[in-house]
């Protein structure tokens, strides 16, 4: 199989659905967070989550991976956190046989399908990808299901540091593409790549053409007629 038709197949729905009706039952003392989590900010606020679980329990279980005696969390860390809190001793998990690298592009995968992560979170994380995992624009965007320009530009969001993502936050703002684009373009004090599509401002030229003869004039005209159907100028 080649790298680019396995990493089409990395889903994470399907890699572990047929397992969630027999999930094991693990020691929540070995088990540990993933210390590569996508997630960066709001990963620790889980107060939602405790009284949701103490009332309905844990709907759908963790998935860890297994490493020696230890178990590492794929997908569900803020759920494992609530049970924590809720001191639990125990928690549903399924266990993945995927190796590190597979798993944590399954993590990438499932925050971004539940919408968990914001765009500078899924910058820092494809930046990971590429710089550390050598993977290329088109193999990210297959897991994302994004086009490679823009993989390549929130790559650039990623320049951003996290104190500054979080002061945007904490001002009541949203940390969109746009807001994060502006953050970075005051940082590097430049005008920077602009994810976000731009208006273009129209340019008016003018020519003057009182000095030639008026075959000249009917020349340019007609000539100049031709060059704005070939490029589309209006």
């Amino acid at each position: 199989m080649s790298k680019k038709s396995e990493f089409r197949a990395l889903d994470l729905i399907s890699a572990y659905t047929d397992k969630k009706q027999n999930p094991s039952t693990l020691d929540i003392s070995i088990i540990l967070p993933n210390p590569n989590q996508p997630r960066l900010i709001g990963k620790e606020d889980v107060d939602d989550l405790v009284q949701s679980m103490d009332r309905l329990g844990l709907i759908e279980p963790i998935l860890v991976r297994k490493d020696k005696s230890k178990y590492f969390i794929v997908a569900g860390e803020r759920r494992y956190r609530a049970a924590l809190k809720l001191q639990w001793q125990e928690i549903p998990a399924i266990i993945t046989d995927a190796d590190e690298d597979i798993c944590y592009e399954m993590s990438l995968a499932e925050n971004e399908k539940r919408k968990n992560l914001n765009p500078w979170e899924v910058g820092r994380a494809i930046q990971y990808l590429r710089k550390d995992k050598k993977k290329t624009a088109e193999e990210v965007s297959v897991l994302l299901g994004y086009s490679e320009r823009y993989i390549k530009q929130l790559s650039s969001i990623a320049r951003l540091d996290q104190k500054s993502v979080m002061e945007l936050i904490i001002s009541g703002q949203p940390a969109s593409v746009k807001n994060l684009e502006s953050i970075l373009k005051k940082k590097e004090n430049r005008g920077g790549e602009m994810i976000s599509p731009q208006k273009q401002k129209k340019m008016t030229v003018s020519i003057d053409l009182s000095n030639l003869t008026i075959k000249a004039r009917e020349n340019f005209q007609k000539d100049f007629s031709n060059l704005k159907k070939k490029y589309g100028i209006k």
